[in-house]
């Protein structure tokens, strides 16, 4: 919601036919809005977060992560791609037809069947917490306007059924948009740091998920509250960046860590001071490092592969290989704060693109064009895989750990 603040992270992946966009807005208003507006979501848990048993099953399809859920009483399927640093729950619904609406898979969400929606009326804190809004015979309507396109509805509560457990929460209700097209899915489920996120709702002091490999169809998991864990229990956990040390900068509702270092193997690669902010994204597949890094890492990638590159590539990258020459690919390994070390084995980084090659699935900053990334690197779901990120909202934390994430339940 609000003005845009990067350009879109276009993904057009030419070979697969496919063509994903992301694109990020600046956070919900002021802090001491979030602040009343946690205070007036309290009644409005989930109903078994508190037992700590909340498993949200996920899975993979067009280069996104989806989980399914329930709306409305009596219920009506929904899905959305789940999305780290995604600012609220929202879904289309009717009367949004033709023109202006995407296509998705399941039917619209009717709030005229659901005997427990409420549309919430206007001069409420969850209304005024909304910076581009108006309103409409007392209903509070939105507006968001990104690179992506623009989506409007009406904010609105209703019985939301997720994982194992079930209760009353704001989302939005979309029935105007001009995206083109979301792959299938008839919204998104944010876990970002705002007051409508899933997360915050939820009122947990934790949460993690487990990414299963993209090609294994192997299911992938989100846990809320007492039930996200690490097996290991040994990870050194990095402190996650205050948001408030750059309020204005639209990237507070991320989940940012400190990068000190990256080795390709055994060989570091240069990080720079002003380029070691690392944002955790599960909707781009793709990691974007600061360009000089990225540089590097290509170049010291490139040194350790048995096979040189190929002379042909997809249009989307820059180095490639055929899959049978890689043989001595490094791990990359990123060091954050604390001596917390995250390993990322070739399987995580050199992408499957058919035809017998490999690509590179990490890219330099500079393609985002835009002034918003200048110093930020973006650690995308690709690299995440296989990885059990837990995230400490009371400690403010982040910890992980090499995981076996199809076998989780």
């Amino acid at each position: 919601m609000g003005r845009p603040v990067a350009a879109p992270l276009v993904l057009c992946l030419i070979y697969l036919t496919t063509c994903s966009l992301s694109t990020r807005t600046a956070a919900f208003g002021a802090h001491d809005l979030r602040r009343g507006l946690e205070r007036a979501m309290r009644g409005r848990l989930l109903a078994d977060a508190a037992e700590g048993v909340v498993v949200v099953p996920i899975h993979w399809s067009n280069f996104t992560y989806l989980a399914s859920y329930t709306i409305g009483t009596p219920p009506q399927a929904a899905s959305g791609i789940i999305d780290l640093a995604g600012e609220l729950v929202w879904t289309q619904c009717a009367p949004c037809r033709g023109s202006h609406c995407f296509k998705q898979e399941l039917p619209l969400f009717d709030p005229a069947t659901s005997s427990t929606f409420r549309a919430e009326p206007c001069g409420t804190t969850l209304c005024d917490s909304v910076p581009t809004r108006n309103c409409s015979s007392n209903v509070c309507i939105y507006e968001a306007s990104t690179n992506a396109g623009d989506t409007g509805g009406i904010v609105a509560t209703d019985t939301l059924a997720v994982g194992t457990a079930a209760a009353n929460l704001a989302f939005g209700c979309v029935v105007a948009s001009d995206i083109d097209t979301m792959g299938g899915p008839s919204g998104f489920v944010g876990l970002g740091r705002t007051p409508w996120s899933l997360v915050t709702q939820t009122n947990v002091t934790a949460f993690s998920y487990c990414l299963a490999p993209h090609d294994t169809g192997k299911k992938s998991t989100l846990f809320l509250g007492d039930s996200a864990k690490l097996a290991g229990g040994k990870s050194n956990p990095t402190p996650l960046v205050n948001t408030s040390a750059s309020p204005d900068d639209g990237l507070d509702h991320y989940y940012k860590v400190h990068l000190e270092g990256i080795k390709a193997g055994d060989a570091p690669i240069a990080t720079p001071p002003s380029g070691r902010t690392v944002l955790l994204d599960t909707f781009s597949p793709i990691s974007f490092l600061v360009d000089g890094i990225y540089q590097d890492l290509k170049q010291a990638v490139m040194s350790k592969i048995s096979a040189p590159p190929t002379a042909t590539r997809p249009p989307s990258f820059d180095l490639c290989f055929p899959k049978g020459g890689v043989s001595g690919a490094p791990d990359l390994v990123f060091t954050f704060q604390g001596s917390a070390a995250l390993t990322v084995p070739p399987s995580n980084y050199l992408l499957d693109v058919g035809d017998g090659t490999v690509c590179l699935a990490i890219w330099s900053s500079a393609r985002l064009n835009s002034t918003a990334a200048d110093g930020l690197n973006i650690l995308g779901s690709l690299q995440q895989e296989n990885i059990h990120f837990l995230f400490n909202l009371e400690k403010e934390t982040l910890s992980f750990e090499s995981a076996d994430c199809g076998a989780l339940s």
